[in-house]
């Protein structure tokens, strides 16, 4: 039978257990060659959501008004806005740095430019000439093709001139030389940069009420994924939409309570994606954080969702993120991402993530294997959700500290992933017989403050002083959880408070 989680497929079969694919490829019982780093025919920097300012502060404060002009408040949108609007950020730098950077982790430099969105703050056209003025001083990437999708950010001042009309204005000529024909439907654009396909589809609507992808976007989807597949059914086909794929890569299940209509990720193109094994989805728009291995999944084609160059968000309910109430990760501004991409002579790519503020690889390298060949979808599967949960060091327990009589501390060595990452520590407090939770908390740890596991801080400090407890004594037990919400170990304690 076909294993479900979350109402998405774990296997790399239809509904009746036959191979997704081509059967009858030469290639099907065979694996995939290992990624020849010395025969690399591609490599391509990934970024997303760039949202490059002009001015920062003028542009943050067109963004409150944006808010403003649609009857909602900053907080409205879930994320601590009135914190992330009050910020500091250094966008335009960060994108410029990145080049350099990149391009001296891949001996033959930097073919091609790929982004899923975002790209300005507010879609104006200062914007895209400060854009364009650092892609065309940068010597590592000016002359290639500049591949993007449009965010919903690109569409905030879109009035009577279209974003990606004033792209193309804007930017020289050899950003679109490698197009293989005029733009489609919604201004999608289908480019090959050395033999590879790029399809890139820009969304139609950013609201359910008024429909996602429209008809012409998808129809023309459909066929450019059919003419791609039949020019080299054994290569990749990347395919760039600022929007994810429902409840797969992280951040795709994430909505905004408040306001419902918003779209954070949909389903319209899989069905379209579906067909196609070689499909290689990138997107971006939640900002959330590429230090989680979720972030990279397989179905029947490969998924992966870029990490902001702007600021990271996480999942709600972290007591330390504000309480429970924001998801702005400790030093959200200190960490853009972007990602080197490498596709070999066989049509393996390797994927490397940077945390471009530490200067450091995020994790190990990702291999997705060529297409057609029997492992080609089995390395980042749904199935990986079943690893074991964290566990503490044996001799581990918690040690209680009071910074007066009713602020209990708590500390204690980090868990370890167990192969997976951890992502939080579930914190319980029962009254002293264990009988009855009577409050829980969420503490994220550090996973998206460092680029590897090894540098997550070895001793783990909780502070309960802001929860509210009486005098009493109570039986605290702490539980580390991995990224796929599997809980592990679970260290125990006994606390007192005392009157003041």
């Amino acid at each position: 039978m076909l294993a479900v989680l979350a109402g998405v497929t774990t296997s790399c079969t239809d509904v009746n257990d036959n191979p997704v694919g081509n059967p009858d490829a030469p290639n099907a019982a065979a694996d995939a060659p290992a990624f020849d780093e010395n025969n690399v025919v591609l490599a391509f920097v990934g970024m997303s959501d760039i949202h490059i300012m002009e001015d920062p502060k003028t542009s943050m404060d067109g963004i409150r008004a944006q808010i403003l002009a649609q009857g909602l408040t900053p907080e409205d949108l879930g994320v601590d806005m009135q914190k992330l609007l009050s910020t500091s950020f250094k966008n335009n730098e960060s994108f410029q740095n990145a080049f350099p950077f990149l391009a001296a982790k891949s001996p033959r430099g930097l073919d091609a430019l790929a982004i899923p969105g975002d790209l300005t703050n507010n879609g104006l056209q200062a914007e895209i000439d400060t854009l364009v003025k650092y892609f065309t001083a940068e010597p590592t990437i000016k002359d290639k093709p500049f591949i993007f999708a449009s965010g919903n950010h690109d569409l905030f001042n879109e009035n009577e001139s279209k974003f990606t009309q004033r792209m193309k204005a804007s930017l020289p000529a050899t950003a679109y030389a490698a197009d293989i024909k005029p733009f489609g439907a919604n201004d999608s654009r289908h480019t090959v940069v050395n033999g590879i396909h790029f399809i890139q589809i820009n969304v139609d609507n950013y609201e359910w009420s008024k429909g996602v992808y429209l008809a012409p976007t998808l129809q023309w989807l459909e066929a450019e994924m059919e003419e791609a597949s039949k020019a080299d059914p054994t290569k990749p086909i990347f395919v760039l939409s600022h929007l994810a794929i429902s409840n797969t890569v992280t951040g795709s299940d994430y909505t905004s309570p408040n306001v419902p209509d918003m779209v954070w990720a949909c389903d319209y193109i899989k069905p379209i994606l579906d067909k196609y094994p070689q499909a290689f989805l990138l997107s971006g728009h939640t900002h959330y954080s590429m230090n989680n291995e979720r972030d990279i999944m397989q179905d029947r084609f490969t998924m992966m969702n870029i990490g902001p160059l702007h600021y990271l968000i996480s999942d709600n309910d972290f007591y330390n993120l504000g309480n429970g109430a924001a998801q702005l990760i400790d030093d959200y501004a200190r960490h853009p991402q972007a990602v080197l991409f490498e596709v070999d002579k066989n049509g393996t790519t390797r994927v490397r993530c940077y945390d471009c503020g530490l200067g450091e690889q995020i994790g190990q390298s990702l291999i997705v294997n060529a297409p057609g060949y029997r492992n080609s979808l089995t390395s980042y599967g749904y199935d990986r959700s079943l690893k074991p949960g964290p566990t503490f060091p044996a001799s581990d327990s918690i040690k209680v500290t009071m910074a007066d009589k009713k602020k209990p501390i708590l500390t204690f060595q980090r868990a370890n992933g167990n192969g997976s990452q951890v992502y939080y520590y579930l914190v319980t407090i029962s009254d002293s017989t264990g009988v009855g939770n009577h409050i829980y908390r969420k503490y994220q740890s550090d996973i998206y403050s460092v680029a590897q596991e090894s540098e997550m801080a070895e001793t783990v400090v909780i502070n309960l002083g802001t929860l509210p407890l009486s005098a009493g004594k109570y039986f605290v037990t702490v539980t580390a959880c991995n990224v796929w919400n599997k809980f592990g170990d679970t260290l125990t304690a006994m606390i007192e408070l005392k009157d003041e």
